[in-house]
């Protein structure tokens, strides 16, 4: 059995045993550590740049449609991604405070000032838990290429 992979203008031709070793991990489609980066915050696969990968608001599908990259490397990866939001928390939280204490100095409304930050450090986790997985697997491929073994052949 074949399957054809398309790599720019150039359709190559891989036995399907063969697909992972030399179509899916070869060292010119393995994107730069600032492409990874970059897609991971786009909210894009990091491997291949392919859309499609979220199955809800803080869920991603188990590979991504496009390039089969498997976005689960180990068991506990999303450990990383909880540190990325803790991260995007406290930016957030920060911009608002000091935002807010440098726009009303010297009356500093303390109280509405609370009361946001206590919003937005329960409503940024929820809203963004899945765009930090994408930013954490963007991260950790960055500095740790995809093995072959990383991308699936079949749909399940």
């Amino acid at each position: 059995m074949r399957a054809r992979v398309a790599t720019g203008a150039i359709d190559v031709i891989c036995s399907l045993h063969l697909v992972r070793e030399l179509c899916l991990v070869s060292d010119s489609t393995s994107p730069s550590r600032v492409v990874a980066l970059g897609r991971g915050l786009a909210g894009r696969c990091p491997s291949c740049g392919g859309r499609g990968i979220f199955a809800g608001l803080n869920d991603l599908v188990e590979a991504c449609p496009t390039c089969r990259f498997s976005f689960v490397r180990e068991e506990g990866y999303w450990v990383g991604a909880m540190i990325v939001i803790m991260a995007l928390v406290l930016i957030f939280f920060g911009i608002w405070t000091v935002g807010g204490i440098l726009v009303t100095w010297p009356d500093v409304p303390w109280t509405p000032l609370l009361v946001g930050g206590i919003v937005l450090n329960l409503v940024v986790p929820l809203a963004l838990y899945g765009w930090s997985k994408t930013i954490w697997v963007g991260l950790d491929l960055a500095f740790n290429p995809a093995r072959a073994e990383e991308f699936r052949l079949d749909d399940g």
